[in-house]
């Protein structure tokens, strides 16, 4: 894809309408004249980030300044296709007749600095790739999966942990139980009155017990409902979208299929509020029910009472504590449900997180094939190493977060986890209680580890087990005899680093703007303009420059020579490389007039190198 017309209306450049083609376009022209401030209005209009938040922020603020508050438009052409793009200084984003690849766009301090941060490495490494926007896409999907079953997870647990709670009452009450049995056995025996009277008893509490049974599993019943309506609830919430003029016509049928979808929600709903009236009514039924019964039993254990004084006592506690043992039996079934479920909804996340960490191998998989081009391309002076995961402080700052307010030193602890664990180990601890886990792979005690589980438990796991750990790409120079990183290189060398390999995108767009800065001649001819000169017909190099062997030695397609009259930039002239007006250009702006060219001719004609 390349640009075939820019056209600016207002600010600084108003009235440029710029025709372009394919292949070398150089921005020549005197300091001031709009080079740069054309390349901004570019980046602006095609809504292209800087590769760090300052230069996105500082290349904004240019384009603005100079756009005031004028529109710019940028055409671009790919085979037969073409897609037009405009922008306003109002606008919050661009407004486009098409999707199209986004080009590279670098400034002049984005070439000294990029290479110095992680991530702007990796964003350059990443523009070599096709695969992007489905993974990404896929990725997102993924984690999405993720944390919702993880939550679903979370909730199930903690409702597991409240039944264990109350079964933990279990051996208790069967040890009262068997501490009461010789009573009763002495009270059955008494009369033949007194074991009718107890047969009657014991029927009522089996009612009782099997209404108390119905009653937890109604309480349960209406739990799920209720998470199942405030879910549909939500899902189902307004749509106040006002549609532009036409767009509702376009729309017909999704929006029919939308307004079908809410209505068997609101059914849905309805269905769900009638179950729950319904389970009211049950209720509200053995509540009746065990009102007659309890008088009932009251009355029978009164004449129990009268056949043997305390006979009542014993058997109403004997009673009580039934009617909980068969309630804590119906917990123990419920508790398994529970179980069998939270295994089920695990196996489903692991699916998704092994599809997660598939996404993300294969992204390393693509990044590794990129790096061993570039290698190819670009070596042996110059070295990229791919390391997986390398960049940690992105999940530690999530940690640290997430272990805030915990009494730990957080910042510590997030650091030697993040470097320890991957995001899918630590959330599978912290669920199991794994304190071994933690504690062997931090190196911590097991007293540590256990307050990290505690501080994680309640926060968002699902966040945490789908956190990025990015990979981290590494930049090298050839220096004598020795690799060095490119944080240990001036600026000069960052420089000579960086521009072969953005070079090496034969295809895609790109615009830098001086790119000479800090490098030296020797470097242009011997390595710039090889690259420049392997370009695609098809791709287009667009450069701002003061270097005349740029335009010169890379054969460039296309010239643009910009001037001002102080108050405002304009083409003064966009030409081919050899039309009369672009020579005449490039000796005059770069190489200081026809005399100065000639003279240093004559210089080095008489002065030849050895």
């Amino acid at each position: 894809m390349h640009i075939t017309r820019i056209q600016v209306e207002e600010g600084f450049l108003d009235g440029l309408d710029l025709q372009l083609r394919a292949g070398l376009v150089t921005l020549i022209g005197a300091r001031g004249t709009g080079k740069t401030s054309l390349i901004e209005l570019v980046r602006f209009c095609l809504d292209v980030p800087g590769y760090t938040q300052d230069s996105t922020r500082r290349s904004r603020d240019h384009a603005l300044s100079v756009l005031g508050s004028g529109q710019i438009t940028v055409t671009m052409a790919d085979g037969s296709r073409e897609v037009t793009v405009t922008r306003t200084a109002a606008e919050e984003a661009p407004r486009k007749s098409a999707q199209f690849a986004s080009p590279i766009i670098l400034s002049q301090t984005e070439i000294e600095n990029v290479g110095m941060q992680s991530g702007g490495r990796l964003r350059l490494l990443d523009g070599f790739r096709d695969d992007r926007a489905s993974g990404d896409r896929d990725e997102s999907a993924a984690a999405a999966e993720v944390r919702s079953l993880t939550l679903e997870v979370a909730s199930i647990r903690k409702e597991i942990e409240d039944l264990e709670r109350r079964y933990a009452e279990l051996p208790a009450i069967e040890a009262s139980l068997a501490e009461l049995a010789p009573q009763e056995a002495a009270l059955a025996g008494i009369s033949a009155e007194s074991n009718k009277k107890s047969a009657e008893l014991a029927a009522i509490v089996t009612q009782t017990s099997a209404a108390g049974v119905t009653r937890e599993a109604i309480e349960t019943y209406k739990a799920r409902v209720k998470e199942m309506g405030i879910a549909l609830a939500h899902a189902s919430g307004p749509l106040d979208e006002r549609w532009p003029d036409g767009v509702t016509e376009r729309l017909n049928i999704p929006l029919t299929r939308l307004a079908e979808a809410r209505g068997h929600i609101a059914r849905a709903i309805a269905e769900l509020a009638d179950g729950n009236a319904q389970a009211d009514m049950i209720n509200e039924e053995l509540l009746s029910k065990n009102l007659v019964l309890e008088e009932r039993a009251r009355e029978i254990r009164k004449e129990i009472e009268r056949l043997q004084v305390g006979a009542g006592a014993t058997m109403r506690q004997g009673q009580q504590l039934r009617e909980r043992k068969a309630q804590l039996d119906a917990v123990s079934g419920t508790m398994e449900g529970r179980r069998t479920a939270l295994d089920a909804l695990r196996a489903r996340r692991n699916q998704s997180l092994d599809r997660l960490d598939q996404i993300r191998s294969e992204r390393f998989a693509a990044r590794t094939a990129v790096v061993r081009t570039l290698n190819d391309a670009v070596g042996p002076r110059i070295r990229l190493k791919l390391l997986r995961s390398g960049q940690v402080e992105g999940f530690s700052a999530i940690l640290a977060d997430k272990l805030r307010g915990s009494g730990l030193r957080y910042n510590e602890l997030a650091d030697v986890l993040a470097k320890s664990m991957s995001p899918r180990e630590l959330l599978e601890a912290v669920e199991t209680n794994d304190i071994q886990l933690i504690s062997d792979a931090a190196k911590i005690s097991s007293d540590r580890a256990l307050k990290i589980i505690n501080g994680l438990k309640d926060a968002d796991l699902g966040t945490i087990g789908t956190s990025l750990v990015e990979d981290d790409v590494c930049f090298e120079l050839l220096d004598g005899g020795d690799y060095k990183d490119i944080s240990d290189l001036s600026t000069g060398q960052r420089c000579t680093v960086i521009l072969p390999v953005v070079l090496q995108h034969r295809d895609r767009l790109l615009i830098v703007d001086q790119p000479e800065d800090h490098i030296d001649n020797a470097f242009i001819a011997d390595t710039l303009i090889k690259s420049i000169l392997q370009r695609s017909p098809e791709g287009q190099i667009v450069f701002s420059t003061h270097n005349p062997n740029i335009p010169v030695l890379g054969a460039a397609d296309v010239v643009v020579h910009l001037e001002s009259d102080g108050r405002r930039g304009f083409v003064a002239s966009a030409a081919p490389l050899d039309n009369p007006t672009t020579v005449n250009a490039i000796t005059t702006v770069m190489e200081g007039g026809e005399e100065a060219f000639r003279r240093r001719s004559e210089f080095y004609q008489s002065h030849p190198a050895s």
